[in-house]
């Protein structure tokens, strides 16, 4: 059996753990050290550490133990309280970069499918690196944290509808797109309505 991927994980751990030094020294997040020793061990300058099955899976669950502590320490109160200043935040942080995606990539193709595809896909946002990043600051729980959390799930929430408006076999399913927003309602009312009972 190939164990090289131990290597590959002690050296991240490492790399990591140097970097994030580093940015805790400048009073910068210790998040992007993690970011920075990925772009240095990984193909854009050393090669040193390829994506394979084992990293990838690690990564995601990473991702889903931040997540779900970050679905821990967040009110729902204050999350159900701010829905509308979450849904303009989001809106906004959506228009905006679909507006400019979509024109930038018009200086090189005139396919407004692609066009549009290339303005959806920055509209996305990294929902686990801000979640990261306000654990570190601890400011998680406070109103502007609820707000740029919640803001980033509605953002995400408006680009996989938007991704799955353009991927539909290159066809507009009006009926693909409710059947993902009732999917999408309905998780939110059993997890609202779990949380209620056990409170």
């Amino acid at each position: 059996m190939d164990y090289k991927y131990l290597l590959d994980i002690g050296l991240i751990i490492l790399f990591v753990k140097l970097f994030s030094m580093i940015t805790g020294k400048i009073h910068m997040p210790k998040m992007l050290g993690g970011l920075i020793a990925g772009v240095v061990l990984g193909p854009a300058i050393f090669n040193i550490i390829q994506s394979n099955p084992i990293l990838e899976f690690l990564a995601n669950l990473g991702i889903i133990f931040i997540m779900f502590l970050a679905g821990m320490e967040t009110s729902l109160k204050k999350f159900m309280a701010g829905t509308k200043k979450f849904v303009i935040i989001a809106s906004i942080g959506v228009i905006i970069p679909l507006l400019f995606g979509f024109l930038f990539s018009k200086f090189y193709t005139l396919d407004n499918s692609l066009n549009l595809f290339f303005g959806i896909v920055i509209t996305a946002t990294s929902v686990s690196i801000t979640v990261e990043s306000l654990i570190e600051m601890k400011k998680l729980k406070t109103n502007v944290g609820t707000a740029i959390l919640g803001a980033g799930v509605v953002d995400d929430i408006i680009g996989v509808v938007f991704l799955t408006l353009i991927l539909n076999n290159g066809n507009f399913s009006f009926i693909s797109i409710c059947l993902l927003v009732i999917k999408v309602i309905i998780f939110f009312a059993i997890a609202i309505a779990l949380r209620s009972c056990y409170v």
